[in-house]
């Protein structure tokens, strides 16, 4: 009897034993499974949903330059910032929102624009979690990071409803989930990175011209710097770069840069190229539409340039307003006569001249004929910036821009709605061969046009080049950063790990 109850005892302790090793398994598998098959899946789909969103919210800056009048058109929208309706997508259900606010102004007037998105995605499963979640050796358990949402909403609870940190409340949730929140910020896309870009066709120029370049801010052009290496301003002058998008390039004359086409057959035996010649970069221009005014400072006069036009800063209680590069002085311009001269003064306080910032919105062409061509003149201090509609012409002569630094005075063509209409720029050198001008051009549906050999500084971007002359060209590299946003760029991107 002792034996058979000794056998009876070690076979339910048997039992035991396996049933615990089998309990202990089956727990430890399920929730593996549980952690694998939605947990993990849950993680992954929450951010796949938060960079949805932040996409749509970086599609919708874009739009700030590219379709001005459909941005942000569906979302809430106060003063700078912009919040998205929610957005339910995919079989499983994966909820997004974003917030875009404008936090920043360069010294170009650009906007910079961050977007917060949350992801939400749905757990579901058991309501369990451990630490002991890991999925492959070496990897560690992440279930703090997660922040599984089983009772409560933890984004809720720590940022608020707008995610500005207001109005903090613990709100339940009706099924788990999980958040997870990126934020990116979008920067402008500057549109003047090369001496001349152009989308079409280019033939230029001269075969003793050349395009060089250097920095104004480190000091004024020197043209004996492109051909001193131990100059310690010669690696600003190396920057004169050509873009062609398209294999139909005549190159003549000499080039301090890089040569880009796109499917040309250009080399070192048939162009004088200082730098790299890369016949396989394609681009493309956008064409180019009147950008949103809202925080402008419109002025009501002058509405034309006829005969002699000087337009002074408005005065508001005796004090002229200079503006801002965010807000500038902005004026309706609806035609601009063939022998129109205009002048931009700067604002004057306490006899001191400011920095004075001017757009004009011109309405058709600015100049249209050879007799007599329009004049614009900009004093120190003054920065403007033009957009037209129609074509342009005029003597490179008739271009003054006292500063000399090209960035004061940026020229815009705007795209014809029409695209049977070519837009033209023809600019004559005039008043003797070295006769030239001080500017920036962006003109991307326009065919370009220079005739003579005009000292040029600055850059221009076309659709088509022509140049036909000995054209001394110098490329301002302080431009990197300068003219009106043409698009925009992600920056940065991090995950809130909070």
């Amino acid at each position: 009897m002792a034996e058979e109850g000794n056998v009876l005892i070690c076979a339910l302790c048997t039992i035991l034993i396996i049933s615990l090793i089998g309990a202990n398994v089956l727990r430890n598998c399920t929730t593996r499974y549980n952690v694998s098959s939605s947990q993990v899946r849950s993680w992954k789909e929450s951010l796949f949903a938060a960079e949805a969103g932040g996409d749509i919210g970086y599609a919708e800056v874009r739009k700030t330059v590219l379709d001005p009048p459909h941005a942000f058109t569906g979302w809430d929208n106060s003063g700078a910032k912009h919040v998205s309706p929610v957005t339910t997508f995919g079989a499983n259900n994966l909820i997004t929102s974003t917030v875009v606010d404008l936090f920043y102004n360069d010294p170009a007037g650009n906007p910079w624009y961050r977007s917060r998105s949350r992801g939400t995605a749905p757990v579901l499963g058991m309501a369990r979690t451990g630490m002991d979640d890991r999925m492959g050796a070496g990897v560690r358990g992440d279930s703090l990071l997660r922040k599984i949402d089983f009772k409560t909403d933890h984004f809720l609870a720590t940022y608020g409803p707008n995610g500005d940190g207001a109005g903090q409340a613990l709100v339940p949730v009706t099924n788990p989930q999980i958040t997870r929140r990126i934020e990116q910020i979008s920067a402008p896309i500057t549109p003047f990175e090369a001496a001349i870009k152009a989308a079409g066709t280019f033939y230029g120029l001269g075969s003793a011209a050349y395009i060089d370049s250097y920095r104004s801010s480190a000091g004024p052009y020197d043209p004996n710097v492109r051909n001193n290496p131990t100059d310690p301003r010669y690696v600003d002058s190396q920057s004169g770069t050509v873009e062609i998008n398209s294999s139909v390039a005549t190159v003549q004359g000499s080039i301090y840069g890089n040569l880009y086409t796109n499917g040309g057959t250009v080399t070192k035996k048939t162009a004088s190229v200082s730098g790299v010649i890369d016949n396989n970069v394609p681009f493309s221009l956008n064409p180019l539409e009147m950008p949103s005014t809202a925080t402008w400072n419109y002025v009501p006069t002058p509405t034309a340039v006829t005969g002699n036009t000087v337009i002074d800063p408005p005065v508001v209680g005796g004090v002229p307003q200079p503006g801002t590069a965010s807000s500038p002085n902005y004026y309706l311009i609806s035609y601009f006569v063939n022998n129109g001269n205009l002048t931009v003064n700067p604002a004057v306080i306490n006899g001191t001249p400011k920095d004075t910032y001017v757009v004009l919105s011109v309405t058709g062409d600015i100049g249209n004929s050879t007799s007599s061509q329009p004049t614009i003149n900009v004093p120190a201090y003054v920065h403007l910036k033009i957009y037209f509609t129609g074509n342009f012409q005029t003597k490179a002569e008739n271009i003054v821009n006292t500063s000399g630094y090209s960035g004061n005075l940026q020229l815009y063509a705007i795209s014809p709605t029409d695209p049977s209409l070519q837009q033209t720029i023809n600019l004559n050198s005039g008043g003797g061969s070295n006769a030239g001008f001080s500017a920036v051009f962006y003109a991307p549906s326009a065919n370009f046009t220079i005739n003579g050999a005009p000292d040029i500084t600055g850059a221009i971007v076309c659709k088509n080049f022509y140049a036909n002359g000995n054209v001394h060209w110098h490329y301002d590299r302080r431009l990197d950063s300068e003219g009106a946003a043409i698009d925009y760029r992600i920056a940065s991107y991090v995950e809130d790990i909070r």
